[in-house]
């Protein structure tokens, strides 16, 4: 593959590709992307996560000031603390899943534009910018961007999905690995439920508009099926060694695993 001198965004998933197994952004890789934002091309994180966790990671990795939260329901500068787009879930049916939800004493995280809220039946440790809610009624004046559910039962998971695949305005964008390999585990089972409009790809189209940049003119790293639509958003493609066989099948290129600095490799290679 020959060097690439027309790239002027480039949005990079977090878990399995930006980061390591430790959840780290390598010191190599915070190099690459230094000298990658000093040629003027926005680095963008792209994840499926809260805002506040890619912000850190984004202020780690010495990205853009600009991530793509919750799945791409959110477009948010964390600098001038600002949203440029946000695409949340109809309250009405949030509101019919978290009852279904908690009646079934299953976990969940509800992703707002700056904050989240889980419930009681969470199994894990809160992090630290959660709150807790016991009744959807009490927090229903916010903007609802993702609902999270966790569980360690695939049963209950399976459920869950049964019970969401039901409404029109909202799908499940993403899935754990160990689920949909039907692999049974004792760690936990997670999906991302979201606006029937929200995924990777429409954020990331949306942001290109915004900044006037074409989509030749874009790049994406990616690992898992959220990032499917990521890719069809950007000319260039760019799968992680570690990515599902479907990313690998229409990548531009797959690079090295994110326990190898993928990411760095890349970017070192072919855009430096």
């Amino acid at each position: 593959m020959e060097k690439l001198n027309n790239i002027k965004a480039i949005f990079i998933d977090i878990d399995g590709t930006l980061t390591n197994s430790k959840r780290e952004v390598t010191t190599v890789t915070k190099e690459a992307i230094k000298r990658i934002i000093n040629m003027g091309i926005k680095v963008v994180i792209c994840s499926g996560r809260g805002n506040k966790y890619v912000e850190n990671k984004a202020r780690e990795a010495n990205t853009s000031q600009y991530i793509i939260t919750s799945n791409g329901a959110q477009i948010y500068n964390f600098k001038e603390r600002e949203a440029l787009y946000e695409k949340g879930i109809n309250k009405d049916t949030l509101k019919n899943v978290i009852e279904f939800i908690n009646k079934n004493e299953i976990g969940c995280i509800l992703n707002c534009p700056t904050i989240r809220y889980s419930n009681k039946y969470l199994k894990r440790m809160m992090d630290p910018e959660e709150l807790k809610f016991n009744n959807f009624d009490e927090i229903n004046d916010k903007v609802f961007l993702q609902l999270v559910v966790e569980t360690n039962s695939y049963n209950s998971m399976k459920v869950v999905i049964e019970y969401i695949n039901k409404y029109k305005d909202i799908h499940v964008l993403n899935i754990s690995r160990n689920y949909i390999k039907g692999i049974t585990t004792d760690n936990k089972y997670y999906i991302d439920v979201n606006n029937v409009d929200v995924n990777k790809g429409n954020a990331i189209t949306k942001f290109l508009n915004i900044f006037n940049i074409s989509k030749d003119d874009a790049l994406c790293f990616g690992d898992h099926i959220n990032d499917t639509d990521m890719f069809y958003a950007c000319k260039y493609k760019i799968a992680m060694e570690n990515a599902n066989d479907e990313l690998k099948r229409i990548a531009t290129y797959v690079t090295l695993k994110n326990d190898e600095n993928g990411v760095a490799y890349f970017l070192n290679n072919y855009i430096i």
